[in-house]
């Protein structure tokens, strides 16, 4: 790796340190060993270990909440942006999302950077559904809980799920989704 490292290649290396070998990964000489500089690159760009953490947290939170969120097409139904979330969501690396979720049991400030994506993650979701089925959005939030803990759930079950799983597990989700709300008579 360049010995001239931007704030953004620390932060991209870090993202990658985690879907290798998670938290272990992304402590400070392990970091500094995989880009090939010393301690003094690392703090050029971050005062101490933490911010770093909570940088690539936000960074994370870019790159695997927001920068989705912001590819919807503006004119695509409820049905397409839900269809395109899914695809958009097996296309990222699930490590990452195991290896943050590990460095924010650690780490209170990089929790709440966590649970913030997370409230972010479950308020799409919550607006797809009410939108998509016509419900309220008591009954949307739940849906949407419910969709994202089958998410979670099976990335820390089975954290070698592979794609062809994790597009079985997804249809399942969203026909189940379907017919529930088909059967209230809200599809």
């Amino acid at each position: 790796m360049s010995a001239r490292l931007t704030r953004e290649d620390w932060l991209d290396l870090g993202l990658r340190q985690l879907a290798q070998g998670g938290a272990e990964a992304v402590k400070l000489a392990p970091v500094c060993k995989a880009a090939g500089v010393t301690r003094g690159s690392f703090y050029h760009h971050f005062d101490d270990h933490d911010a770093f953490l909570q940088a690539m947290a936000r960074h994370w939170v870019l790159t695997h909440t927001e920068g989705l969120v912001a590819r919807f097409p503006a004119a695509a139904s409820a049905g397409e942006k839900e269809r395109l979330l899914t695809e958009m969501a097996m296309q990222v690396d699930f490590h990452v999302e195991l290896g943050i979720r590990e460095v924010a049991r650690r780490n209170g400030a990089v929790a709440a950077i966590v649970a913030a994506a997370d409230a972010r993650r479950l308020q799409v979701l919550t607006m797809l559904y009410a939108e998509r089925f016509g419900i309220d959005q008591d009954r949307a939030r739940m849906a949407a809980k419910l969709e994202y803990a089958a998410y979670v759930g099976a990335l820390l079950i089975q954290s070698d799920i592979g794609a062809v799983e994790q597009r079985a597990m997804a249809d399942t989700v969203s026909a189940m989704m379907a017919a529930y709300f088909r059967a209230d008579g809200r599809d």
